[in-house]
């Protein structure tokens, strides 16, 4: 029982989600127009793209200071339609906390490279259905600040301004917009599609696709603190991804921020190792001199109890599942059928809580697991295209 209980939440640290406070609003929303540099490295350059630039743009942080946020724009060939072409928001899935672990910063050698360009096909389908393709980095990833892992109003936020700020710079790119994501990135996607429509201004949301959304994260957390041994790269990538989880939740909460940082919810080993989380990307991290070298619940120290309910807290708040879509917007799900970061039966759970709030939602289950599903060319060529009939 125990081995299965590791291999279940081991496997979410490959991509798991970020969330946000339910019900708040996501900030003022930015309208200036980004500054756009071609770029040609054609890691980020797809070569389904007519031109590629990196990105930056203002926004607010998520604790209300503005900031600058990065990310890539990918334009289609051939010619303009009328009204611009229309704007995806391809949000990526987790790579971590660092600066290097901007998808829009991605070469060859950077070790979390396969976490960087998951959504790569999906992204070159929705350029061949004529968008123009804005990918976010979001917050604390190539911009000043740590990463708010699993806050997804800080998630929105980089998606919404992302859009408005590309749209404002490139008279090419017309109103209609929808998005999509991949774990994390499907989170980001469902928070900014839950957003009031006025922090949109003139784009208009058409539709959301949130390809494998992680939810009842928080039962993680409890699961995390119970597994005793140190078992290689399975239990390394748990305790990242319990690292981020923790320097997430600290952005936004400072008790809880004090209670791991001074207050002895983190063992001495545990404290010595969080600066890494804004020093290295998300494979680095779990690996054998990072938080590799700790068992799960070497994590804990003499307040661990209090650190743990607190965490467990803050993420089950901030669960997916407590969103309220506009139910006039379209939205789909996909999901593995061997999925053990995003089961089958949560995605189930999830769907039909939308649907008994009143939202359409479309849903298509795949043979692969987790991160196999953004990267099938069948499943990738459907998401596109379901994108693009709004």
């Amino acid at each position: 029982m125990m081995r299965r209980l590791v291999g279940l939440v081991a496997a979410t640290a490959l991509a798991v989600a970020g969330a946000g406070v339910v019900g708040a609003g996501t900030g003022t929303a930015s309208a200036e127009p980004a500054v756009l540099t071609p770029v040609s490295n054609p890691v980020v350059a797809l070569t389904a793209a007519g031109q590629a630039f990196t990105v930056r743009y203002r926004s607010t942080s998520v604790v209300g200071k503005p900031v600058m946020l990065t990310g890539s724009l990918l334009l289609p060939k051939g010619p303009v339609p009328k009204g611009g072409w229309p704007l995806a928001v391809w949000n990526h899935m987790t790579t971590g906390g660092a600066d290097a672990c901007a998808p829009s910063r991605a070469t060859k050698a950077s070790p979390s490279l396969a976490y960087m360009t998951s959504g790569d096909r999906i992204a070159t389908d929705l350029l061949g259905k004529g968008f123009a393709v804005v990918r976010p980095d979001y917050e604390g990833i190539g911009s000043p600040g740590p990463h708010p892992y699993l806050i997804g109003k800080s998630l929105a936020r980089a998606v919404i301004d992302a859009a408005r700020a590309v749209a404002a710079a490139e008279p090419r790119v017309g109103r209609r917009v929808v998005v999509s994501g991949h774990s994390e990135g499907a989170v980001a996607s469902l928070f900014a599609a839950a957003a009031p429509r006025a922090e949109w201004g003139a784009l208009q949301l058409k539709a959301v696709a949130a390809v494998t959304p992680p939810t009842r994260l928080g039962d993680i957390v409890h699961v995390v603190a119970r597994v005793p041994v140190r078992a290689g790269s399975p239990t390394g990538e748990l305790v990242a991804l319990a690292a981020l989880l923790i320097s997430g939740a600290s952005t936004v909460d400072p008790a809880f921020a004090d209670l791991v940082t001074y207050g002895g919810g983190l063992s001495p080993a545990a404290t010595a190792l969080m600066p890494l989380v804004e020093k290295v990307c998300y494979r680095e991290l779990a690996g054998p001199r990072a938080f590799g070298a700790l068992a799960p619940a070497d994590l804990l120290g003499a307040r661990g109890a209090r650190a743990q309910q607190h965490l467990a807290t803050i993420v089950d708040h901030n669960d997916v599942v407590h969103l309220r879509l506009p139910t006039s917007l379209p939205i789909r799900i996909d999901s593995g059928a061997v999925d053990i970061v995003a089961p089958a039966p949560f995605i189930n759970d999830l769907v039909e809580t939308y649907r008994a709030r009143g939202s359409r939602v479309d849903v298509a289950v795949h043979p692969g697991g987790h991160s196999q599903v953004p990267r099938d060319p069948v499943t990738a060529a459907e998401v596109a295209d379901w994108l693009s009939r709004w």
